[in-house]
């Protein structure tokens, strides 16, 4: 028992010291973190998995992806055809510091979401809740339909019908302490150290920051669902792909990374070489991957100069030669086949003739500056893939020049009102639904980009559950998105991924999950996962 606690108290210096968990602990699942990813949940579009395990929501989506996991919400009852949600909270759960998680923090947890001066990215998917559109005018200074009814029952009433939000929609809000941020003035929420040393209810407890290198959550034992059988779960904070499938090789974490590209797809058969790890080389992303641009500039606000971006590029070829295959090509925003028409859309074919004559209809003559066009992925088939972009564009007289940022510094970039261009993508694989973050009129990853009717049809496509009635309504989003080019779609991304056997739990749950579900919190029973041997 002596020896074992000292070899304990060295893993735990050595941890400290290097900011990595090189020591083989029992107990200790080391996983893989992209850096730029320690935005709290009201702003990450890539820090989820640790929401997971510390703050959590009211319900979660399934490894599955087929049903709903009650989380903080015990219970919900949905009166008419989708008209308000009432929502039984589960009792005796208390917030890592000893309070008690209640109604409170689920009122204030919505409404910060919701608050037009916190700006958080998935403002949009409470835009379905009464008094929504006041509280983002300044009209209200809360959302009218949110309720507290008792200690553990909240109402949330909706603007319109959608028999489909809480399956949708609820699942993306992470509650957050009403005890401990309730007071924070919303100008100073991003900044507050709360996202340094978070207080959750989840699985595990906030223990260590290391900016940069790690965050270490260790066992919560009063958890609702049981105590973890993991010890431990150190998140290793990286700054790019190529260092992560190294310390993937060395056995330094056991999992890669799927923020941020996953493994490139030229490194999938190295990696399915390995004995000691599960390799889901070909994993559906359910990612539309595009070039976008602040329509709210010139040239990007004409769509003659958007269309001559698509027809400039030969997206099969970079398909078939840089990434082996694996994706498909895009159309269009979605993903799902149901939703995008059989015919009718414009495949633009690549044309550079095309290309120049629609930019010479603009009086386009080469820009001398170009544009800055950033993207975030890290491996080396991405920075191939810029190249080739890169090149296209200038044959036709575009010039760009690519520029690497994490999410953080592409944030600072939006905020400033400095976009121009860039290389993204955004994971929609589970319902079409989750694309109205890119469209909606007024929110942040539409940089500029409104149409009413899209915006209609969105919420039509939520007022009813039968797929067939829903899929008449995203194919005709899907076609005024073909048109339009509000994003320039290049691809329906792969995303190979890889664990570590040595963790019992890891590798079944992703085998089980037939895509990969960006920027949710996915409920996958994490407490019951433990180390081999």
């Amino acid at each position: 028992m002596v020896k074992k606690y000292a070899m304990l108290i060295v893993a735990l210096i050595v941890l400290s010291i290097s900011g990595i968990a090189t020591a083989q602990e029992d107990g200790t699942y080391r996983s893989a973190f992209r850096t730029g990813c320690m935005q709290g949940p009201l702003w990450t579009t890539c820090g989820h998995r640790l929401d997971m395990t510390v703050l959590q929501p009211l319900v979660a989506i399934r490894w599955t992806a087929d049903s709903l996991q009650p989380m903080l919400a015990e219970s919900w009852e949905m009166e008419g055809n989708g008209d308000a949600y009432v929502l039984s909270l589960r009792e005796g759960v208390t917030w890592h510091d000893g309070e008690p998680f209640t109604a409170d923090d689920v009122v204030f947890s919505l409404n910060a979401y919701a608050d037009p001066e916190i700006a958080s990215t998935w403002a949009s998917k409470l835009q379905d809740v009464a008094g929504y559109a006041d509280f983002q005018s300044g009209a209200a200074d809360s959302l009218s339909g949110v309720t507290k009814i008792d200690n553990y029952t909240v109402r949330i009433e909706l603007a319109n019908p959608s028999p489909l939000w809480v399956d949708l929609q609820l699942i993306f809000i992470v509650m957050m302490p009403e005890h401990i941020l309730g007071d924070v003035p919303a100008s100073e929420l991003r900044s507050h150290p709360f996202w340094e040393n978070r207080v959750g209810t989840g699985p595990f407890i906030w223990s260590q920051y290391a900016p940069d290198q790690f965050i270490e959550v260790v066992r919560n034992e009063n958890y609702y669902e049981g105590a973890p059988l993991l010890e431990r779960i150190i998140y290793q904070i990286y700054a790019d792909i190529p260092t992560i499938l190294n310390a993937l090789e060395n056995g330094e974490v056991d999992d890669m990374s799927y923020e941020g590209g996953g493994i490139p797809e030229t490194e999938v058969a190295r990696f399915e070489n390995r004995s000691e790890l599960t390799v889901l080389g070909q994993l559906n992303a359910g990612l539309p991957t595009y070039i976008q641009w602040d329509l709210t500039k010139e040239p990007f606000s004409d769509v003659r100069f958007r269309q001559a971006v698509l027809y400039a590029i030969d997206r099969q070829s970079i398909i078939d030669t840089i990434m082996l295959g694996l994706p498909s090509r895009a159309d269009t925003q979605f993903p799902q086949a149901w939703a995008r028409p059989e015919e009718g859309m414009n495949t633009y074919p690549y044309a550079p003739d095309r290309a120049r004559e629609l930019l010479a209809e603009m009086g386009w003559a080469p820009n001398a500056e170009p544009f800055d066009f950033i993207y975030y992925y890290t491996d080396n088939v991405t920075a191939e893939v810029m190249v080739a972009i890169q090149s296209y564009l200038a044959d036709v007289g575009i010039n760009i020049a690519p520029r690497l940022l994490d999410p953080a510094g592409i944030q600072a970039v939006y905020s400033d009102n400095a976009f121009e261009m860039g290389y993204f993508a955004n994971g929609q694989g589970l319902d079409p639904s989750l694309g109205r973050v890119l469209t909606t009129c007024g929110a942040q990853l539409a940089l500029g980009y409104c149409n009413p009717r899209v915006d209609e049809l969105h919420q039509l496509g939520i007022s009813v559950a039968d797929r067939d009635e829903r899929a008449v309504y995203y194919r005709e989003i899907s076609l005024i998105l073909n048109e339009e080019l509000q994003k320039g779609y290049l691809w329906y991304a792969a995303r190979p991924l890889a664990f570590n056997n040595r963790i019992v739990g890891l590798a079944q749950h992703w085998l089980e999950q037939p895509l990969i579900l960006f920027n949710l919190p996915v409920y996958q029973e994490i407490h019951t996962w433990y180390v081999e041997g």
